[in-house]
């Protein structure tokens, strides 16, 4: 493991790197002290999106955010992509974080990030799991029959038309939450995840949409769902997938969205926070 020390006010934080069962090299930032918690981002993110609640939580948690694999300053792998990687990856992390503290970590999970949360959580026990909307297909398909123009707008070179288009598809973030990020110093980020969503909007329209199969997962957990989230595939998942286990708590984010993380990181840490210390 690598690390290099940045400062940020008022915690300092940490750069440090594993690697994964294939060999990929994972990275993830780590700040603050207390019980550990291992935090993973959504689709079209990297470690940032979770940087706000970290922050918050840092006097309590020591938080270990992940960059996923292809974004920021992890590798890609070099075989065929699946989803059974991603778990790896986070296993990796849980690993590192364990090494360090002593501490089996806490999980978080964001959107498609929760998704591959939940299927660590079937993999190994965990102390406490909190997902934030994983987008699962028991109301039907995420992209379904929208991933061909999206993968179309990408062959194309429009990176701008892909992002639009498939914020609105997808998630269904409101024409107003799409255009602020659109002028938003994020953006350029955003396009340069673009393609990375293609893969994954593959893997959420392959998961088995009976969801009864998360109900095996015995630790405490959190699901939070936002009040503005659209029905499908939000709502509907967030609903089927509380009623599937019986060890789960769910939290509304009052006037949020899908990315309650970014727009409201005092809410999110404090319904977290407290969820981890118990």
């Amino acid at each position: 493991m690598n690390s290099t020390q940045v400062n940020h006010a008022p915690a300092a934080v940490a750069e440090a790197s594993v690697h994964s069962a294939d060999g990929t090299r994972i990275a993830y930032r780590r700040l603050g002290s207390g019980k550990p918690v291992v935090f993973v981002h959504g689709s079209v993110s990297t470690h940032t999106d979770w940087m706000p609640v970290a922050r918050l939580l840092s006097d309590r948690f020591t938080c270990f955010t992940m960059d996923r694999r292809g974004r920021a300053k992890s590798g890609d792998g070099n075989g065929p992509y699946s989803i059974e990687r991603e778990y790896e990856d986070i296993e990796a992390v849980l690993a590192a974080a364990k090494a360090e503290t002593g501490t089996t970590p806490a999980l978080v999970g964001h959107s498609y990030g929760a998704i591959c949360a939940l299927g660590v959580a079937l993999r190994q026990p965990l102390p406490r799991l909190a997902v934030y909307e994983p987008p699962l297909p028991c109301g039907g398909p995420i992209a379904g029959e929208n991933l061909e123009p999206y993968v179309r707008a990408i062959e194309e070179g429009d990176l701008d038309r892909a992002l639009e288009f498939g914020l609105d598809a997808y998630p269904h973030m409101p024409a107003s939450t799409i255009l602020a990020m659109r002028t938003s110093r994020a953006w350029p980020r955003l396009r340069i995840l673009a393609k990375s969503w293609i893969r994954e909007l593959v893997e959420m329209d392959m998961q088995n949409p009976d969801l009864k199969r998360f109900g095996a997962i015995a630790c405490p957990s959190l699901l939070l769902v936002g009040t503005m989230s659209a029905e499908h595939p939000m709502l509907d998942a967030a609903r089927t997938l509380s009623a599937a286990m019986p060890h789960m708590r769910v939290e509304w984010l009052l006037g949020q969205g899908h990315t309650g993380m970014r727009e409201a990181p005092e809410m999110v840490a404090g319904l977290i926070g407290p969820f981890l210390s118990a």
